[in-house]
């Protein structure tokens, strides 16, 4: 794969772009993709009596080390048991004895459902609220070089991005334009490229294990962290690609024919495949669709991104060879497939946007949103590039090409280049903001459209229930009860709730919310599966003869 022209300006647009990118990236924290939905004790609790065990509820199944979750006191000291386990969503976390009054930081670490690590944290109290140490959640788990791990693992990405996207789409599309006296498509560069592309994905493996455990890249030789690091498609996905690269790189040096071709070919063709084995297709809705228009999106950007590269080289080395007859083949051929290509992907790039989108709302208030329209715009423009080339200067090259003799039009040529030339600039860009898109989470659960707060009278008293988000799928419901003096009801100790969706002839479907606090009931993370208006009923006992309901109805959008 030979490259193009490199000068002092392209290498400095080239760091701007990564140090753009490096910007961009967002912190673990704030683009979660399973987030902590409920605990148990709640956030920012009082509980009278210490528990046995924390509960951790994600949106998402989450996997984690023993040691996932660490409980501090006021001085930074541990009381957890170092035995935190999950089950799909649900995270417990014993706690070392029975500890004393005052108030915790739990911080956590783990790996949600679609490969990325997540952390957090959050604090409770037994008996008393109590004054907590500075930075005792920030340094749970260690010296706090998160922020360095998550530049570099997206800078690995990047890269693995653009050398497996451009070696295997520049080995299919120069095998394809390939005649016989010309030199096989796994040269140098091409291998250098595989080579960088493997250490790229290679690497991303401690990264990950740094970034879930909080132990440095070191923890990686701790066969249990190497399970979670290579958990929930990555593994999987690294060796895919790595098996892909491998196949190509043996092929580097041997004539281009029988067996080496047909392994080079096969390897082009595997090691894109990794990038549809994780990230956020795993968690996509409806799955069948969301794999195949991923696998639809990624080849077809490694036939139009390498593509390019493989035509600029043929075109060269034709004109080189006075044969402008076979450079205007070269280039009307490509023209042809480019087309069938950017269709596929922009039809595949809608799919997956209205899957991980699904809102203009979402569309234009979330990070991902805004990415997303930011990648729009540069496709576009890729798009306005390849059509001047398809419409107008190919057309041009190719006339002046079959004429008797044939002649070499410089003017178009050089026009014609040019614009390849920014077409590959302008889709490096694009690679690199979808680098940036793969750790940001999906517009869809990004969006704010909660929490939804209605009340009813019960009793002498009244309720206050809030449903967050009020959308389709999992939410936390919060029943606040207050006595006929709007203080905090403390005569229930139990109370039950009756959730149905009359529209859909959905319930009734009952459910025994956990008490948080004085008059404070909550449901962790109840599932309600379709929009519409729901009806809830609560029910209390102030006493054993007396019981009291109340029933409030919410949109669920």
């Amino acid at each position: 794969m030979h490259p193009l022209p490199s000068v002092r300006l392209r290498r400095a647009l080239g760091v701007a772009l990564f140090i753009l990118v490096a910007a961009f990236i967002p912190a673990s924290t704030a683009s979660a993709h399973a987030e902590l939905v409920a605990t148990d004790p709640a956030d920012g609790s009082v509980v009278e009596k210490a528990p046995a065990a924390l509960t951790l509820q994600f949106s998402e199944d989450v996997s984690l080390q023993p040691d996932g979750v660490r409980v501090l006191d006021g001085k930074g000291r541990r009381v957890d048991a170092g035995s935190a386990s999950s089950e799909g969503s649900d995270v417990t976390a014993p706690l070392e004895g029975t500890i004393a009054d005052g108030t915790y930081a739990v911080a956590w670490r783990a790996v949600s459902a679609d490969g990325h690590p997540i952390r957090g944290s959050y604090t409770f109290s037994v008996g008393r609220a109590s004054a907590l140490g500075d930075g005792v959640a920030a340094g749970a788990f260690g010296s706090g070089n998160d922020r360095a791990y998550e530049i570099a693992d997206a800078l690995a990405r990047t890269i693995a991005y653009l050398a497996v996207l451009g070696a295997t789409g520049y080995i299919l599309i120069a095998s394809a334009l390939r005649r016989s006296e010309d030199p096989s498509p796994v040269g140098r560069r091409t291998t250098i490229a595989a080579c960088i592309g493997l250490a790229a994905i290679i690497i991303q493996v401690p990264l990950q294990g740094a970034l879930a455990t909080g132990r440095g890249l070191t923890a990686i030789t701790d066969s249990s962290v190497l399970g979670l690091a290579v958990a929930d498609g990555m593994g999987w996905a690294a060796l895919l690609a790595s098996i892909g690269l491998l196949a190509v790189i043996i092929t580097s040096g041997l004539p281009w024919e029988g067996a080496a071709r047909r392994v080079g070919l096969v390897g082009a063709v595997i090691a894109p495949l990794g990038f549809v084995l994780t990230g956020h297709t795993l968690t996509m809705s409806p799955a069948v669709v969301g794999y195949l228009a991923d696998l639809a999106h990624v080849m077809a950007a490694a036939v139009w991104f390498g593509g390019l590269i493989a035509v600029v080289v043929a075109v060269r080395r034709r004109r080189r060879e006075d044969e402008p007859l076979g450079a205007a083949e070269a280039i009307a051929t490509f023209s042809g497939w480019a087309a069938v290509t950017a269709a596929v992907l922009i039809v595949a790039g809608l799919v997956l946007s209205w899957i991980e989108v699904g809102s203009l709302d979402a569309l234009t208030t979330t990070l991902y949103g805004r990415l997303l329209l930011v990648k729009f715009a540069l496709v576009v423009l890729v798009l306005g590039a390849a059509a001047w080339n398809r419409f107008r200067l190919v057309p041009r090259v190719a006339a002046a090409a079959i004429e008797d003799p044939p002649v070499d039009d410089a003017a178009s040529w050089t026009m014609l280049l040019r614009l390849v030339r920014a077409e590959i600039a302008l889709l490096v860009v694009v690679l690199m903001v979808t680098a940036v898109l793969s750790n940001a989470s999906p517009a869809k659960v990004s969006v704010d459209q909660g929490p939804i707060t209605v009340s009813a009278e019960l009793g002498s008293g009244s309720m206050d229930v809030t449903v967050d988000p009020a959308q389709a799928g999992r939410n936390d419901v919060h029943i606040y009860l207050f006595d006929a003096d709007g203080r905090p009801a403390d005569q229930y100790d139990e109370a039950e709730v009756s959730l149905e969706l009359p529209s859909q002839g959905l319930g009734p479907f009952d459910r025994e919310p956990v008490r948080a606090a004085n008059g404070h009931f909550q449901l962790v993370a109840t599932d309600l599966p379709l929009a519409g208006t729901w009806s809830m009923t609560v029910t209390v006992k102030p006493d054993r003869f007396t019981e009291t309901k109340a029933t409030v109805t919410f949109p669920v959008s």
